[in-house]
């Protein structure tokens, strides 16, 4: 069976001098780029690096970060991606986690690294490409020719683990989801033949590098021998997104709801400037409002709601709406599965509730489990009487013949909030290890069907909202940090006597009300 390293390894024969990366106005090829990941494979495999044996990128975007993770996974290495913004606290519980061979840094995650490094009991090692000086890091060396010595590698199988991507846990330890190769060609396959990706054709780097997502972004570009136009993270929230689309001639684009919405919400769009051809929305629900605006104002190009979990590798069905849907629908379709992955609503838990169940996916996308962590994959993953495995989505889902699945919420306490998946679990979780917090519920504030903020209840020792937003700063990444802190004398309890979760949520879960002392 093929791998995306295949792909990529044709790209590099077939677009030899095409452009394969754009970061503003630098432009590297498809051989700028062999040479680069060739040198960094080589560098694994000469250090002792042995297949399955796990690195991490804790780098912005760069060329540097995209010739690391094609010679990663072309040494027989697992991509394991961390963001360079994560605390070093949280850093720390994924270096323990995963036990990485090493770490790909650069500036942006050195003190992140260098305070990381303090808090654990063995030190890990940290290998960076750019031209600075990093103290305790050894630097790669980079050889003008290192491609033949690749021919010798073994070829990589179906089997063997290609990336590990974290998500929240609610037990305040981050969990990774493991993708096989088999798992991400299927998709990315898929992906490139499905939507016509082209050599020559510009597909957007967007999204953040520890975020499903960006293997959307970068794997069906980069497979078809196309050009990766890069967002550099600093102007993610700036207007300079459109202009870098222009500039770019983007014409395919993943995308959260959120982003795009801000993009609506600007009045900066110029249509006739844009060569959208395909833009896929994932990782959260999208308003419908939003969707019918964006696509009355761009009818030239298509729209494609696409659904699924990490643990099924990136996303297993998409709907493309052919015309703006009705203001009225409360909510979207995510189509049908495609392509051998397969739909089953569990009804066990919903006798009373007519049409829906809890969404299981099975098929070959489904992933190989949690790393480390077999009580979370044995609960998560199943397999059916067939022998065949399937993930518990923890969705509520119904299913229409004539549009397919829609999806109704969850059974659990995890959200969707701007394209990253949260346990609010763990944001109480880590809440408890305050003591001047006594109790807490973290709640999701919407506006209509979408999530805009988190909120968080607490009782304790007195308003705290500076101590609390001090601590979780340490510990959580900035998306996970409520907006809103509500001090309240007591939570309200339930005839169990357990925290009332759905009396909160009905009291504080509206934008705009806050009851309690904030």
């Amino acid at each position: 069976m093929q791998t995306v390293i295949d792909l990529i390894n044709r790209s590099f024969s077939l677009h030899q001098s095409a452009p394969a990366i754009r970061i503003y106005d630098n432009v590297w090829t498809y051989d700028d780029l062999r040479n680069l990941s060739n040198n960094i494979a080589m560098f694994l495999l000469e250090s002792g690096m042995r297949r399955g044996d796990r690195v991490i990128v804790l780098m912005n975007k760069s060329i540097y970060l995209y010739a690391a993770v094609v010679g990663i996974m072309q040494a027989g290495g697992v991509y394991v991606p961390l963001d360079t913004r994560t605390p070093s606290i949280r850093l720390a519980r994924v270096f323990e986690d995963i036990h990485p061979f090493c770490i790909f840094i650069d500036r942006n995650s050195l003190r992140n690294y260098q305070e990381c490094q303090k808090l654990l009991d063995q030190p890990s090692r940290g290998v960076y490409l750019d031209e600075s000086q990093y103290d305790g890091c050894e630097k790669i060396s980079l050889k003008e020719e290192p491609s033949r010595a690749m021919k010798t590698l073994p070829p990589l199988c179906s089997e063997d683990l290609a990336l590990i991507l974290y998500t929240s846990g609610s037990t305040g330890v981050p969990k990774g989801a493991i993708i096989t190769h088999g798992n991400l060609y299927h998709v990315i396959d898929f992906t490139v033949r499905a939507f016509n990706y082209e050599p020559g054709e510009v597909g957007s780097a967007f999204n953040a590098n520890a975020f499903d997502m960006s293997l959307a972004d970068m794997f069906p570009v980069l497979c078809s021998g196309g050009t990766l136009g890069v967002y550099p993270e600093e102007i993610i929230f700036s207007k300079n997104i459109l202009e870098l689309t222009y500039k770019y001639r983007i014409s395919k684009m993943f995308l959260v709801p959120s982003s795009l919405t801000s993009l609506v919400n600007s009045n900066l769009i110029e249509p006739d400037l844009l060569n959208l051809k395909d833009v896929f929305l994932g990782g959260e629900t999208i308003p419908v409002n939003m969707l019918t605006k964006i696509m009355t104002l761009l009818p030239r190009t298509r729209f494609h709601n696409c659904y699924g979990p990490t643990e099924t590798a990136l996303y297993t069905s998409k709907y493309t709406f052919n015309e703006p849907p009705e203001l009225q629908s409360p909510i979207l379709s995510i189509g049908f599965p495609f392509e051998n992955n397969r739909f089953i609503l569990d009804r066990t838990d919903f006798e009373n509730e007519e049409m829906k169940g809890e969404l299981l996916i099975g098929g070959p996308q489904v992933g190989a489990g949690y790393w480390n962590d077999s009580g979370k994959t044995s609960s998560a993953f199943g397999v059916d009487q067939k022998g065949e495995r399937f993930y518990r989505t923890g969705d509520v889902a119904s299913f229409d013949p004539r549009m397919g699945y829609f999806i109704h919420g969850r059974k659990d306490h995890q959200i969707k909030f701007m394209g990253y998946r949260i346990e609010l679990g763990e944001i109480e979780h880590i809440l408890s290890l305050l003591p001047l917090v006594k109790e807490s519920v973290v709640i999701p504030v919407y506006t209509k069907e979408k999530v805009e903020e988190l909120r968080l209840i607490y009782s304790g020792e007195g308003s705290c909202e500076k101590e609390i937003r001090k601590h979780l700063s340490k510990n959580l990444p900035s998306y996970m940090i409520p907006k809103s802190m509500i001090y309240v004398e007591s939570l309200p309890k339930n005839q169990n006597n357990k925290i009332d979760r759905a009396l909160i949520q009905k009291m504080h879960g509206e934008k705009g009300r806050l009851l309690g002392k904030s």
